[in-house]
């Protein structure tokens, strides 16, 4: 029997981790099934066979990729010449909208199944996207229960799988000798920073970070705080810090669940980060700063209130939370502070975040997708 054929796309390091770990769910199902398209280190030792080179590490901020258009339509069309000359069995894009919804154009266009995996959050900003979807994918694989509704009232076939995020957990969950030695470093009053891993977010970010820290210390000169960026900003982390008095050391080879298990509360931005923080069980305070059009652009217009997903996952704020074009150093203070000072505020938060994630914080969404996915071959 020949093998089966998909053709992958994504473009960032959270899709590659998603779709490598598909790829092994896949493979389990049918050991046939052959992998090509565009990926990165994971989704290459999981046994993808590259059609080109690796996206750049940041190239899945919006405002980025409107700067790249030239380099995206050659990759397009790069796809494009794949797709007419090979027509594998199945094109499955994940995550990253902006790109792959074109290249959900062309594989529709040529007849060949597409599933989306981690289609684009239209419930936060543009919802027009659905009417694409409906139109270009066979069938989306949704990771938020609260999508499914919203794709089955504007005709999109999709099913709810669960977050992949939790089977990266469950298969490599946070090594307690590191746990270990951080509270051992740190002492118990460790604040966990998570500046953001991009570029353009650390340097809107850590400044505020670092007046709020200046606040709490004012208060509590026993915290300690620790600050863990992406592999592509300790310079920009180390600059930053280096002109401040503020004493925040700057992590290495540490994992954010680590961080987040080993602190007392964590200062973070909103994104999927706000999840690995819930998954330990720690308060958290979360923000996002951005200049007043991208602000507007990515929450002035949202569908949703929340910024946090822990807080959209609970319909309610159960951790703090602000999106501002401005200065926040002085509210992320005001707000740890009170976590810190009120034990029934803390002891709130820690229990709204655990019963938010009982029954959504559980392994086996690629599994389920593998499954899904492989049912439209």
């Amino acid at each position: 029997m020949a093998d089966k054929l998909v053709f992958l796309s994504v473009g960032d390091d959270s899709g590659d981790l998603h779709a490598a770990n598909l790829m092994r769910a896949m493979r389990e199902l049918d050991p046939a099934v052959r992998f090509i398209g565009f990926g990165m280190d994971r989704m290459t030792e999981a046994g993808l066979e590259p059609l080109g080179p690796d996206w750049e590490r940041e190239s899945s901020m919006w405002l980025r990729n409107i700067l790249r258009v030239g380099r995206f339509r050659r990759r397009l069309a790069v796809c494009r010449q794949y797709l007419n000359r090979q027509s594998p069995d199945l094109v499955v894009p994940v995550d990253f909208g902006g790109f792959n919804l074109c290249l959900c154009k062309v594989a529709a266009a040529r007849h060949i199944p597409v599933f989306y995996y981690i289609p684009p959050q239209v419930w936060a900003h543009g919802r027009y996207r659905l009417k694409k979807l409906r139109k270009w994918v066979t069938r989306a694989g949704l990771i938020y229960p609260f999508e499914e509704n919203l794709y089955a009232r504007c005709g999109v076939e999709a099913a709810y799988l669960g977050h992949p995020l939790f089977d990266e957990l469950d298969r490599n969950p946070p090594a307690q000798r590191t746990v270990a030695e951080l509270r051992r470093r740190f002492g118990e009053g460790l604040i966990g920073v998570f500046p953001g891993s991009r570029r353009q977010e650390v340097i809107a970010h850590l400044p505020v970070i670092v007046e709020s820290c200046r606040h709490i210390r004012h208060v509590l000169p026993d915290v300690s705080f620790a600050v863990l960026g992406g592999p592509n900003v300790s310079d920009v982390l180390s600059g930053i810090l280096a002109r401040s008095s503020e004493q925040l050391e700057v992590l290495e080879n540490v994992r954010p669940t680590e961080l987040a298990r080993a602190s007392k509360l964590c200062l973070t931005k909103s994104g999927t980060i706000t999840l690995e923080v819930a998954s330990q069980g720690t308060p958290m305070v979360i923000f996002y700063r951005a200049s007043p059009l991208v602000a507007f652009l990515a929450y002035g217009l949202s569908e949703t209130p929340y910024i946090g997903l822990v807080n959209i996952l609970a319909g309610r704020v159960i951790c703090p939370e602000r999106a501002t074009s401005g200065d926040c150093g002085g509210w992320i203070a005001e707000q740890a502070l009170r976590l810190l000072q009120d034990a029934d505020a803390y002891e709130g938060c820690r229990q709204a975040i655990r019963r938010t994630l009982s029954g959504f914080a559980q392994p086996g969404a690629s599994a389920r997708a593998a499954r899904s996915a492989l049912s439209l071959v």
